[in-house]
């Protein structure tokens, strides 16, 4: 797994997700051992700001940000067309973490939407996704 030198300050995210615009969850790695919010835990949260967010905004085509917080944990997702992106901090900077996982989600879908039309076409690029997301995983101290 190959990290760019820098993108533990620039991001910092202790987990990163992505799940098909239904919920299904597709990726799920963490920094760490452990997963700090399983899967479908954060698949009910987002599912919630998702709706609040689709209703908010009828017939948006754009990407949809939110954060929030869970217990002592930052959450923040990017819904795009077919797929949202979740990035799970462990402190208070997450915008720099926000524009990275707007432009992993984008880029994305720009590149692989012929698979997107289903849930099981997009696990077919769950390999692609996951090396793009771990990207945005901060790396372990020195």
């Amino acid at each position: 797994m190959r990290q760019k030198r820098g993108s533990s300050k620039k991001s910092g995210a202790i987990a990163v997700y992505l799940f098909y615009r239904s919920g299904e969850p597709l990726v799920a790695l963490a920094s760490g051992r452990n997963l700090p919010i399983q899967a479908e835990t954060l698949e009910s949260l987002l599912a919630v700001v998702g709706n609040f967010v689709e209703t908010s905004v009828p017939g948006s085509r754009g990407y949809a940000t939110t954060a929030m917080r869970y217990e002592q944990l930052g959450i923040v997702a990017v819904r795009g067309e077919f797929v949202i992106g979740a990035a799970i901090v462990d402190g208070p900077a997450h915008d720099a973490l926000k524009s990275d996982l707007v432009r992993a989600v984008r880029d994305l879908e720009e590149r692989h939407w012929r698979n997107l039309s289903s849930w099981e076409h997009a696990t077919k690029v769950s390999g692609a996704a996951s090396e793009e997301l771990s990207k945005l995983l901060r790396t372990a101290a020195p």
